[in-house]
């Protein structure tokens, strides 16, 4: 008497839907961060915002490939900004994050928080998130 067991399964099967699984997070975490850096440059710019313009301007978006996975798009210069992005970045996870007002540029320069303060909060979380999804 014998008794056989088989398992009929792809190993490209088990190890596409792991890739696919690990892409899902990757995109999740740049999500988040993006919400972060959002969040922290609205709060936290030095800067005098009269028209509320420039805050309002403040947007991101997720590229895969570029394909876009997720985006917040603020006012319509944020929204033209990263529409003139978006087709630069057409390989890899990207993470995109604007201030969408002409002037941000001047502002920065003159030494106030627009976006600084959200980068440096993206280059600290970002590999630190990756860890926790298993990248060294």
């Amino acid at each position: 008497m014998a008794s056989i067991f088989t398992a009929n399964f792809s190993v490209d099967d088990l190890l596409k839907g792991k890739v696919e699984e690990l892409i899902k997070k990757m995109i999740d975490t740049f999500i988040f961060i993006g919400n972060k850096c959002i969040t922290e440059a609205r709060n936290n710019g030095s800067y005098k915002d009269q028209t509320g313009n420039l805050r309002n301007s403040i947007g991101y978006v997720v590229l895969y490939y570029g394909v876009v996975k997720s985006s917040v798009l603020a006012n319509q210069q944020g929204k033209k900004l990263l529409e003139e992005l978006i087709p630069k970045y057409s390989k890899g996870l990207v993470l995109i994050v604007v201030a969408g007002m002409n002037y941000a540029t001047y502002v920065e320069a003159k030494n106030y928080n627009v976006l600084t303060s959200a980068e440096l909060l993206a280059e600290q979380e970002v590999p630190k998130m990756l860890r926790k999804l298993g990248f060294k």
